[in-house]
């Protein structure tokens, strides 16, 4: 993986941990004999490109007793030393970086205005605080929010172990903002915390990916501790910590400094919620997403916690305008097929998709990807994706691009755009959504002479302030009367290698700046499957560009024309800058 590994403070750090010393070799280190070489003290000038002889702790890289690093942005030199600690000394240090990130956690909720109206008395930990309060260097940028509300039919331990007891779990309820999650038991020290605090219910260890809908925005990568705390009856509270204060050589390019959510009871079959996010991340690169990563929209607490709400609704979601029998367990089908889908587009815009299903085959610097599609036996498949922005609100591009989305991905046959030209409506079979119409995922149907026969159409809409989704892909017959209509009971498996199965086209929707979805302006990321006959004439990266930008074409010409409000004359050509597309 490709990721900036954070350089760490530039301030003597005391590491302790429990393995024995181990003696590597670090690139980023020139090893040079100082005078005192009988004394065992090394001087190292940091160059970059050469090595040094370091020592490790669980996992740590740290250096050797006496061991001298000269910093060239440094005047002076710095020692780093090794103390030996004992089992009980270990366990103490680690709960202390425990009690500060959660002293830390709560005096954000306090200074934010929520209902914490009191800092935890856990002695003095001024140190430690003052630590994870440290100014970020240059390049870097602190994003810092806190957001509250009532989560519905869900009690505050219920809410305290979704959050640390499976990594999957916490993943699918904060799905598409998570990518992906991986959980691991803590080792070391760690795994004995609920020793030294009996609070204390749950540690692990965690790796995060966060991906905006786009291939203009870097993934974020985090590795945090995350451990759960029950504060008093009927009140939890879940702290991440960056793995950058035990183990500074973790692989991420981005800190979780003390994070959280604190929980209490509300009423009988509800909990509420304060959702602090305290991040280091990049500054961000100028391009169409950057106002709203830096007014703190696409990243923070309130986006959090909306997309929660919005994954518990749409756990719910029900049948209506039913015209066919379904299975009763055609519902959890569903959900699974159209969140795989979701997941799939994801992939496609992610900095570095999964190279067992997709190869990415134009460069980093064209503004359009496209990728192959690997699972795909069928068909010779490939994936078209683009960003670009809109002057229209993105209630307005949602409503338009929900019929022009089952129009290119329903009825295309093997990249044959005149298929996409339909004389008549597909006939809806029926819905399957929210209460408040948040989510609606839909199937159609149409009888149609080009695969002589009847071709079905899934679509899934789902709407929020903050990102919203439309995607669709084709399903068969078999399919159709296997897993919906004629009630063979099936659970979908929803993971990569069933990714031939789940490639859909769509939209991504996100407001340029604050407004939601009655933002003046809107991000849209296009992505649409390209299917060619493996019988049929050779094709290369050119040919399936062209096409791509054929589609990506008319989408914006008729979001102009029918949303916008503004029509052109003559050859309308795609101007692409820097990941913008425009009709000129």
């Amino acid at each position: 993986m490709n990721v900036k590994p954070f350089p760490g403070p530039s301030c003597i750090r005391l590491y302790a941990d429990d393995d024995d010393d181990r003696d590597f070799v670090d690139e980023g280190f020139a090893e040079k004999k100082g005078k005192d070489k009988g004394k065992g003290i090394t001087e190292c000038k940091y160059k970059g490109t050469s090595s040094a002889e370091l020592k490790t702790f669980g996992g740590q890289q740290m250096l050797s007793a006496d061991q001298t690093i000269l910093r060239r942005d440094l005047s002076v030199a710095f020692k780093t030393y090794k103390r030996q600690l004992s089992n009980y000394q270990r366990l103490q240090l680690a709960n202390n970086y425990c009690k500060a990130a959660y002293l830390e956690v709560m005096s954000l909720a306090k200074e934010s205005g929520t209902w914490v109206r009191a800092k935890p008395r856990l002695g003095n930990l001024d140190d430690l605080v003052n630590e994870f309060r440290t100014p970020p260097l240059p390049g870097r940028k602190m994003e810092v929010s806190v957001a509250t509300a009532v989560i519905p039919d869900v009690l505050a331990s219920e809410m305290a172990e979704m959050m640390t007891l499976s990594s999957n779990l916490w993943s699918k309820l904060l799905f598409p903002l998570v990518k992906y999650v991986e959980g691991s038991n803590v080792v070391g020290s760690l795994q004995y915390l609920s020793y030294a605090d009996v609070s204390i219910k749950a540690a692990v260890q965690m790796y995060a990916e966060l991906q905006l809908p786009t291939t203009l925005v870097p993934t974020r990568y985090f590795e945090f501790l995350r451990y759960g705390k029950e504060i008093m009856d009927g009140i939890y509270i879940i702290v991440d910590v960056s793995s950058r204060y035990s183990d500074p050589f973790a692989k991420r390019n981005s800190e979780r400094r003390p994070s959280g959510v604190i929980i209490r009871e509300h009423g009988p079959e509800d909990c509420e919620i304060i959702w602090i996010e305290n991040v280091e991340v990049d500054e961000t690169r100028e391009n169409l997403y950057s106002t709203i990563i830096g007014s703190n929209l696409a990243y923070g607490a309130h986006r959090w916690v909306t997309t929660l709400l919005w994954n518990l609704k749409r756990d719910k979601s029900s049948f209506s305008d039913l015209k066919i029998d379904v299975h009763p367990g055609a519902g959890s089908f569903l959900l699974a097929l159209t969140q795989a889908m979701k997941r799939f587009f994801m992939e496609c815009v992610s900095q570095h998709p999964d190279e067992t299903a997709l190869t990415v085959i134009t460069s980093g610097e064209d503004p359009i990807r496209i990728l192959h599609n690997k699972k795909l036996n069928e068909y010779i498949s490939f994936v078209g994706v683009n960003s670009f922005r809109v002057q229209a609100k993105p209630l307005s591009v949602f409503q338009f691009l929900m019929k022009k989305d089952l129009q290119l991905e329903q009825f295309r046959v093997f990249g044959d755009s005149e298929t996409n030209e339909v004389g008549e409506e597909p006939e809806l079979l029926f819905t399957f959504g929210t209460d408040d119409k948040s989510n609606i995922i839909s199937l159609h149907k149409r009888v149609t002479k080009e695969v002589q026969g009847i071709v079905y159409g899934l679509q899934e809409a789902s709407m929020d302030e903050y990102c919203s989704f439309i995607l669709s892909k084709t399903l068969t017959e078999d399919t159709v009367n296997a897993h919906i209509v004629c009630g063979n009971k099936s659970i979908y498996e929803d993971s990569k290698s069933r990714m031939a199965n789940i490639t859909p086209s769509g939209f991504a929707i996100m407001p340029d700046g604050p407004g939601g979805l009655h933002c003046d302006a809107s991000l849209v990321t296009f992505l649409v499957q390209l299917y060619y006959d493996p019988l049929g004439n050779p094709v290369d990266v050119e040919f399936v560009r062209k096409d791509f930008l054929s589609d990506l074409n008319s989408i914006i010409r008729e979001l102009n024309e029918k949303v916008v409000g503004e029509k052109t004359n003559g050859i309308e050509i795609i101007h692409l800058t820097q990941g913008k597309a425009s009709c000129i």
